[in-house]
């Protein structure tokens, strides 16, 4: 069993160490707590429909965006997920380069493409759940979740007050201004302590069978318009009353996924079908999908605690930002202390 003064230098290195990272993933994940209204709010040109035509297909949505980029083809593609929204279609080319597009759903407008550069909550998402370098940032985003599990357990083992904890965790305003600055990032972390748990845990459990599996990108494909048309009425004939979330192309065949909220307001079911010929190849429904992840990101993302959930997830994320530069400089200004002469005493 560890000491306190043990469970302080456990809690100090794993924090000077992680915090870059740390202060990274709480950004991003802030920013993600709501992805479409902000992508929506971010780029209101190029991911909101102007609404100047018909409401066009998911085939004719992919062939607008693979026009757009010539070389490139459609491997993914969201549909829109509120009123105002945009088509979103993930592309790649021969080489593996990979693209992005918002197309308008009324009339099929492209409104903008380019690389995650030009959008700038898909790089959010892409920097939090892989940094941006494949399976490399996935280990380092497995080792930030167990620094944070670990961080979040010594803390508490360090912080947590035996008794009158109301007077043990309250902030003395009127101190000087480092310990002002200790009290708040003690009681912060404590406060804060159980949220991180859970969303370290869950991160972990997101991003580790992804790590172990095949992380191969989608060969790009160019697929007719009409036969993603009549794959997508298949599929949709299995689920008649659901919406769609996204779909895949996957060189013969469309992998679909329909939103599945009496499961939770992550979980899909999913329709694969071939599509020459033109056939289902299976059907999964949400309560029979055994995919982990339809478990643990309502519970990662907020969804499972209702509408305080997102709230909630959003203090969280800033909390854990604001630890993540509280804890740096605190161990900075003892290190000047230690540093800086010792004043003679006035003769």
């Amino acid at each position: 069993m560890l000491t306190r003064a043990q469970w302080l230098r456990l809690h100090r290195l794993l924090g000077l160490t992680m915090a870059v990272f740390l202060l990274v993933q709480a950004l991003t994940g802030a920013l993600l707590v709501y992805r479409g209204p902000m992508a929506r709010m971010l780029d209101p040109v190029g991911m909101t429909s102007h609404a100047t035509g018909r409401p066009v297909s998911i085939g004719i949505a992919v062939t607008q965006a693979d026009r757009a980029l010539p070389g490139y083809h459609v491997t993914r593609i969201f549909a829109p997920d509120a009123p105002g929204a945009t088509w979103f279609a993930h592309l790649r080319n021969a080489a593996g380069q990979a693209r992005f597009a918002s197309v308008d759903p009324a009339g099929g407008a492209v409104r903008r493409t380019g690389p995650l550069a030009a959008f700038p909550v898909e790089a959010a998402l892409q920097i939090h759940y892989q940094l941006m370098a494949g399976r490399i940032g996935m280990a380092i985003v497995a080792l930030n979740g167990l620094a944070l599990l670990i961080m979040a357990g010594s803390g508490l083992a360090y912080w947590w007050p035996k008794r009158n904890r109301m007077k043990a965790l309250a902030i003395h305003w009127h101190r000087a201004p480092r310990l002002v600055l200790r009290h708040a990032h003690r009681t912060l972390g404590v406060v804060a302590a159980a949220f991180m748990i859970v969303l370290a845990a869950t991160g972990l459990l997101l991003v580790l069978p992804d790590l172990a599996g095949d992380a191969r990108p989608l060969p790009p494909v160019a697929v007719a318009a009409a036969a993603l048309d009549r794959g997508l009425a298949l599929a949709q004939s299995q689920f008649p009353h659901s919406t769609l979330r996204d779909a895949r192309i996957d060189a013969g065949r469309l992998i679909v996924n329909f939103n599945a909220p009496t499961r939770n307001a992550r979980a899909v079911h999913r329709v694969i079908v071939s599509l020459a010929p033109s056939q289902i190849d299976q059907r999964i429904p949400a309560d029979r999908n055994p995919a982990l992840w339809m478990t643990i990101l309502p519970i990662h993302a907020g969804n499972a605690l209702g509408p305080i959930g997102q709230p909630l997830l959003l203090i969280v994320a800033l909390a854990l930002a604001s630890l993540s530069l509280t804890g740096p400089l605190m161990w900075w200004h003892v290190r000047t202390q230690r540093r800086s002469p010792s004043r003679k005493p006035r003769a």
